[in-house]
């Protein structure tokens, strides 16, 4: 119950949030920054897109759209955790926190484009299990990137962009917010839309470094050596993957 009143309480705070994106009426004092009144300053051009980047993260979702096998569906939800991601090598990894309110799952992931393959460790009533499965994530698309214009949160000026909805097709919205002075990401938002029931999820973004840790890419020993019998049995159930990556613009 917590958690749905925190829910409810933060999307709240979203929804006023993705208005004002909307309404384009936000006023920003551009005295701080020199040469830099109503341009757009992050990724202007190829060369400043990010090849790698490490963030730690706090996602939000309350009915908010996501990908599935039998199509696109709703989900309220708390996640957070740490992202560290290659895109140039096609590497990267995720330890998450998950809870919906009914399920809560710790765990880690390694991702690795070269063979098309994924790793999973959850650790279920104390013991822990690594899963390899093909791999489910790729990166996005920055074809869809747009610049939107201008925005204030608490103190940053920030680049407001739209972004590629991805596998979410034509159901959502998807707004990104910038740091002018170093583009790194601050936070992001999605809006379901097109006859979709009514949901927003908001993620944000903290200690953003603009290059990845090669250390997070090795794999435990757990993830190298052959499951074990309980391992195959949990294997036959659903292991939650973490949401982040479906709402990461790059």
């Amino acid at each position: 119950m917590k958690l749905i009143y925190s829910l409810i309480l933060v999307m709240t705070i979203a929804l006023n949030c993705c208005q004002s994106f909307s309404m384009g009426s936000n006023k920003i004092d551009y005295s701080k920054i020199e040469n830099q009144v109503g341009q757009q300053q992050c990724f202007t051009s190829s060369n400043q897109l990010p090849t790698s980047y490490s963030s730690s993260y706090v996602m939000l979702s309350f009915n908010g759209n996501y990908p599935t096998p039998s199509g696109i569906q709703q989900s309220s939800f708390l996640e957070s955790g740490f992202v560290n991601i290659d895109l140039i090598g096609q590497q990267l990894y995720v330890d998450f926190l998950f809870d919906n309110g009914n399920t809560k799952t710790k765990g880690n992931l390694w991702g690795f484009g070269t063979n098309s393959t994924q790793y999973v460790s959850v650790n279920v009533n104390g013991t822990d299990y690594c899963f390899q499965q093909p791999l489910s994530y790729s990166a996005s698309s920055l074809e869809g990137l747009k610049y939107v214009g201008d925005f204030e949160l608490g103190t940053v000026q920030c680049d407001m962009f739209s972004v590629n909805p991805g596998d979410l097709g034509n159901s959502s919205n998807v707004g990104l917010l910038v740091d002018k002075s170093d583009c790194s990401l601050i936070s992001g938002s999605t809006e379901n839309i097109n006859n979709t029931p009514s949901g927003y999820t908001l993620t944000n973004y903290y200690y953003y470094n603009p290059s990845a840790d090669s250390s997070y890419f090795q794999l435990p020993s757990i993830c190298l050596n052959q499951p074990n019998s309980k391992q195959l049995k949990l294997k036959s159930s659903s292991v939650q993957l973490p949401k982040v990556f479906g709402n990461l613009p790059f």
